[in-house]
């Protein structure tokens, strides 16, 4: 559609971008935007924000074009050499996404069976290493209805499991980010601990 009406496209990558695919939701989802934003992932978790384009596009920022852009940490040394080595890592392990998918899946699987357990109404959305719970009996797709989750329910279960020694994101809007590094043995302790807080629910 943007194609047919000479718009470009943008994909806001700040929370995809090599987090579900080496090339994010564009790889995935075999759609290449024309412009792409990215977050910290780029700089291994420091603070840092990219953009990328096409050479048309890019080409219309200075030295080559009229549109200035700049920051303060632009090109900070520290986090573009933390990103560098993320990102190399990344392209050496074929292996890296699958694995968090997998655990992914896992937890996804074990949050649904201890929240059924205790008739918790919920949905879970994932994708990659990407997951998030929702106290909404309905499918969860935009803010709108993200906003129709019980928030009070959500705040019983944030402290229940900080409580349990699990500090999640404190936004019921918020994803939460799989790492490689956990086990599955800490995976199976996010689960139990998921199952303890259920019983209050």
């Amino acid at each position: 559609v943007c194609d047919q009406n000479d718009i470009l496209l943008v994909f806001d990558e700040v929370m995809t971008g090599f987090r579900i695919a080496k090339g994010g939701c564009q790889e995935l989802y075999g759609v290449h935007a024309d412009i792409i934003t990215f977050g910290k992932v780029i700089g291994g978790g420091l603070p840092v924000g990219a953009f990328a384009a096409r050479n048309e596009i890019m080409n219309h920022l200075a030295p080559l074009g009229k549109v200035y852009q700049a920051g303060t940490l632009s090109g900070n040394p520290l986090a573009m050499a933390a990103g560098l080595a993320m990102l190399t890592a990344i392209e050496a392990d074929n292996d890296l996404f699958n694995r968090l998918a997998d655990k992914t899946e896992y937890l996804h699987k074990g949050f649904s069976k201890a929240l059924n357990a205790h008739n918790v109404a919920h949905t879970i959305n994932r994708q990659g290493s990407m997951i998030s719970i929702h106290f909404a009996k309905d499918e969860v797709v935009d803010f709108k209805s993200a906003a129709k989750g019980n928030n009070d329910t959500f705040k019983t279960f944030f402290h229940g499991m900080l409580n349990e020694g699990i500090y999640i994101a404190p936004s019921a809007f918020e994803s939460w980010f799989i790492t490689d590094a956990l086990s599955y043995d800490d995976l199976d302790e996010t689960i139990r601990a998921v199952n303890k807080v259920a019983q209050t629910l």
